[in-house]
């Protein structure tokens, strides 16, 4: 029956509508937050990793899926103060390196070293040359972001975005639903008067 490919069709343009509609939302909301929060406006790897497979007809079933990272959820929906575990903790190190946020650690915190030491310097009798200092490695900088992102977490809690909900709850899943219901009414009768001629 042409009712199997019909569908797929009209699968596989819903899920690239809705891989394209969950990039903006998330992109705007995104956006929203680094204004917010003075940050890089920058395309994250949640947003990379939307992706709509295409739609298979495989053992009686037509499935279609919409894939993304695993942490979609937390974007979504939010988080409450808790603990955040080792592994998130370097994965939140990994995430600050892309945000530039362990560069600005490594800024502040030879600002602070130097300040400290003129301080230091003026307060004493001697007065020589200042030791040239150096900012911290970009791993401990990273080291350093995590735990300080994993420390607010414990006390804050993250704002859901709704970017996904947003989306899927636009009417989009009804007027699906009506687009399946019209192929096969169309097709149901086509083939039904194929056979009665």
């Amino acid at each position: 029956m042409a009712v199997d490919k019909d569908i797929i069709k009209l699968l596989d343009e819903f899920n690239k509508k809705l891989v394209d509609d969950t990039r903006v939302s998330l992109q705007a909301k995104l956006d929203e937050r680094a204004a917010e929060h003075k940050g890089k406006k920058v395309k994250s790897r949640l947003w990379a990793s939307v992706y709509g497979a295409p739609a298979i007809y495989q053992n009686g079933k037509i499935t279609m899926k919409l894939e993304m990272n695993d942490y979609w959820d937390v974007v979504n929906d939010g988080r409450k103060p808790s603990n955040v575990s080792e592994e998130g903790q370097n994965k939140i190190a990994e995430w600050s390196d892309t945000r530039g946020f362990a560069e600005k650690i490594r800024i502040s915190d030879l600002a602070q070293r130097k300040k400290d030491q003129q301080e230091r310097q003026s307060l004493s009798e001697r007065k020589g040359k200042l030791k040239t200092l150096k900012k911290m490695p970009f791993d401990r900088a990273k080291k350093v972001a995590g735990f300080l992102v994993a420390r607010s977490l414990k006390k804050k809690r993250l704002e859901p975005t709704h970017f996904f909900d947003e989306v899927i709850e636009d009417g989009r899943i009804e007027k699906l639903k009506e687009d399946i219901a019209t192929v096969f009414k169309t097709d149901v009768l086509i083939d039904i008067r194929k056979t009665i001629r």
